[in-house]
């Protein structure tokens, strides 16, 4: 009776070790799957606000591709809902949801700070000074890239990657210094402009050169995560 009863308790720490681990399968599935989408939008995103700055330059329109930021959260939305099939069967995880709040976290603010350095473009003309508002610019790059960084380098504490923590640590502050100091600027000069006047050619390029870093950014923060945590939840 005794042997029967410790049989069955065996068996049951076993079918319990089978699902917590199934359970942690799904999860990772299901992480990885939305850190690559996220990626795969971000990066797509750029592409095409880039292209869409080098062809509207020429008509004045300068930055107008930036627009389309603002339909990217929905676009992940609608992708992750219709691709991620088991996401309302997966059991909550401290690591998935941390993770989730990270990303919409630097969403919020990335967005948020979008649209006051928009409307603050808009106001400041009609309220300063050609002078005043020349010092009061808000460069919008280096803050997102910045903030980007951290949010790769949360990423890369939560899922315990050390290689992911130091890509946003360096990356991040380097791309912070890159366009706060202009100098993707003095290259674009020095190798279209060729020491001439500020041409169409080096400013429309010079509007597409965030959306690089940017790609960058969701190439090795989000896709290559993404995918190593669908890898190991096979």
């Amino acid at each position: 009776m005794e042997e029967n009863s410790n049989m069955t308790a065996e068996r049951s720490l076993e079918i319990i070790t089978k699902q917590i681990e199934q359970s942690r399968r799904v999860v990772s599935k299901t992480t990885g799957q939305s850190l690559y989408i996220s990626g795969i939008c971000i990066m797509c995103t750029a592409v095409l606000v880039a292209v869409i700055n080098m062809i509207t330059m020429s008509q004045g329109m300068i930055g107008i591709g930036h627009v389309l930021w603002f339909a990217l959260p929905v676009v992940i939305w609608l992708l992750s809902r219709k691709y991620i099939k088991d996401r309302e069967h997966t059991p909550v995880s401290l690591v998935s949801s941390m993770i989730a709040k990270t990303w919409i976290t630097f969403g919020y603010f990335g967005i948020g700070f979008f649209v006051i350095a928009l409307i603050w473009g808009i106001l400041a003309p009609r309220l300063l000074t050609p002078s005043e508002y020349v010092a009061s610019q808000i460069r919008v790059a280096p803050v997102i890239v910045l903030m980007m960084g951290m949010a790769i380098t949360i990423t890369g504490h939560i899922l315990k990657q050390r290689w992911l923590v130091t890509f946003g640590i360096v990356a991040g502050l380097f791309c912070f210094a890159w366009e706060h100091f202009h100098i993707g600027m003095g290259i674009v000069m020095a190798f279209i402009s060729n020491g001439s006047s500020y041409s169409l050619t080096a400013a429309a390029v010079n509007a597409s050169l965030p959306c690089i870093t940017i790609f960058i950014f969701a190439l090795v923060g989000l896709l290559l995560p993404g995918m190593m945590l669908k890898n190991q939840s096979l």
